[in-house]
């Protein structure tokens, strides 16, 4: 699971430990969240967006963050 949910920072759930976000591995990124943390912010992102796209997904240019 946790290579298919992501944080609001939009990076993957392995990408988290309790120091925070390691980022996607060329930048650092600056999310403090751990799994669990960001594991709450991708499903309370999912309950306020029901039909927008994924945390992390490409929306035209830019992405949600």
């Amino acid at each position: 699971m946790k290579y298919l949910v992501f944080c609001p920072c939009g990076h993957g759930l392995d990408r988290h430990a309790q120091e925070g976000c390691a980022g996607d591995g060329r930048f650092e990124c600056d999310c403090l969240r751990s799994q669990d943390l960001a594991l709450d912010a991708a499903i309370e992102h999912a309950r306020s967006h029901p039909w927008g796209p994924s945390v992390g997904q490409p929306v035209g240019d830019a992405e949600i963050a």
